[in-house]
């Protein structure tokens, strides 16, 4: 079952060598530069991704620093070795769970525009592109979590 944990002296390392898919670098941050980042952003929530007690991804999300009452998705990355095993849409979900009981209405998460696996996936949990970009990367929002 997959679950998050926190990112720990014992775990960080394991988590920045998550194999990754050749064109990795041109969709999403690596896990060390997310891990870092998030240091810097107090509203940030850097997670380990885990199906059981296996380490099988990444996730950085958290209250939008802009807009106060979205929920942002910052990175979503699952290993290459556990990829086509349903873990990105568990973690999506348990994102959107999250996001719900802490009461937000509005999620978004910036996509590189060629990564067409993440775009398929947000339009399957209701998110759409509307035409916003942050820098370099679609916008994809989702206005409610019902």
């Amino acid at each position: 079952m997959i679950h998050f944990k926190e990112i720990t002296e014992e775990n960080w390392i394991e988590c920045i060598g998550l194999k990754e898919g050749e064109n990795a670098r041109k969709f999403i941050a690596s896990n060390l530069f997310s891990i870092a980042q998030a240091q810097f952003y107090p509203k940030a929530i850097s997670r380990a991704v885990y199906n059981d007690e296996t380490m099988v991804g990444y996730t950085l999300y958290g209250e939008d620093e802009d807009e106060h009452d979205m929920f942002h998705i910052d990175r979503l990355m699952i290993g290459l070795d556990y990829r086509n095993s349903g873990f990105a849409s568990e973690t999506l979900q348990l994102i959107i769970d999250e996001a719900s009981k802490k009461n937000f209405k509005k999620l978004a998460a910036s996509v590189h525009p060629e990564n067409e696996k993440m775009h398929k996936l947000l339009s399957k949990f209701g998110f759409e592109f509307q035409g916003e970009f942050d820098d370099d990367e679609m916008v994809f929002r989702r206005d409610s979590l019902k």
